[in-house]
């Protein structure tokens, strides 16, 4: 078997090459693959693919995540929905001024093993390729963040991540293991826009008047969410054995990204300081 064939190889024990053709981006079967989750995008915010991995490497990602759930980062603390955003002046029943709990534990690029499964995958570059078509952009790199390149999201029961906007273009993430109640993700697309903040439409979602989208993705999904201006969160995990585990990977269109220090430290400090947004007053 030469160099090639070993590398194909590997690829295909990650993801299912024969659905998802990543390695030959220029065929037929490829351009249909990302045109569908253009469509998708376009349509809904949300790309979504079944079965992107196969069962074994799910458990294989799932076992090295599992052994470093003890020595996560916790995270427990209420955060604004607006956090790029000044927030004061607002009523206090503003959703501007509401304040919404984060509580999960967040496993850092810091901690896994350079030969491990989860940075074995990140640095495929077909998969990065993949995702730059997705993205349509005309370059796209992976991050070089020594914390946050790679973030897992783990939460157990009576665990959930609020209602949030994301400040980047589309985040990528693995669904790797589902708990057995709730903690399933939810959105509104587009709910905002650069001009109008639609804050009548917010405030129904956070009192609970309206319903969010919730889609299914089972262990071994891909999804690519555009998440700047469409609100959304992971709901309330409930009685469960089983951890919830989310695989998180950071592009940019820039080489070199790193995240900024506040950025870091906000996952990893185990503040319980609230949130209140970039600009306002702690």
């Amino acid at each position: 078997m030469t160099h090639t064939e070993r590398y194909l190889d590997r690829l295909n024990s990650y993801i299912d090459l024969d659905k998802y053709p990543i390695h030959e981006p220029d065929s037929k079967a490829a351009i249909d693959v990302v045109k569908r989750g253009h469509d998708m995008m376009r349509t809904d915010t949300l790309c979504l693919f079944e079965d992107f991995l196969r069962p074994k490497a799910v458990d294989r990602l799932c076992t090295e995540i599992t052994a470093l759930e003890n020595d996560a980062h916790r995270v427990d603390y209420p955060c604004t929905v607006y956090g790029w955003m000044d927030n004061s002046g607002f009523a206090p029943d503003h959703p501007r001024s509401q304040l919404l709990q984060r509580r999960c534990s967040v496993i850092t690029t810091d901690q896994l093993d350079e030969q491990g499964t989860c940075l074995e995958l990140y640095r495929f570059d077909e998969l990065t390729e993949f995702v730059r078509r997705l993205l349509q952009f005309d370059a796209l790199y992976r991050s070089e963040c020594q914390t946050l390149s790679i973030q897992i999201n783990v939460m157990h029961a009576n665990e959930s991540f609020e209602w949030h906007y994301d400040t980047n273009d589309g985040v990528v993430s693995f669904t790797i293991q589902n708990p057995d109640n709730g903690g399933g993700f939810e959105y509104v697309p587009m709910i905002r826009d650069e001009d109008n903040e639609n804050y009548d439409a917010v405030a129904r979602i956070l009192d609970g008047t309206d319903n969010p989208r919730q889609p299914k993705a089972t262990p071994g999904s891909f999804s690519l969410f555009l998440g700047r201006r469409s609100i959304h969160r992971v709901a309330p995990v409930g009685k469960t054995n089983n951890s919830r585990q989310s695989l998180l990977l950071s592009y940019h269109s820039e080489p070199g990204h790193v995240f900024p220090k506040k950025t870091c430290e906000r996952l990893t400090s185990r503040s319980n300081e609230p949130y209140k947004g970039a600009m306002t007053p702690a």
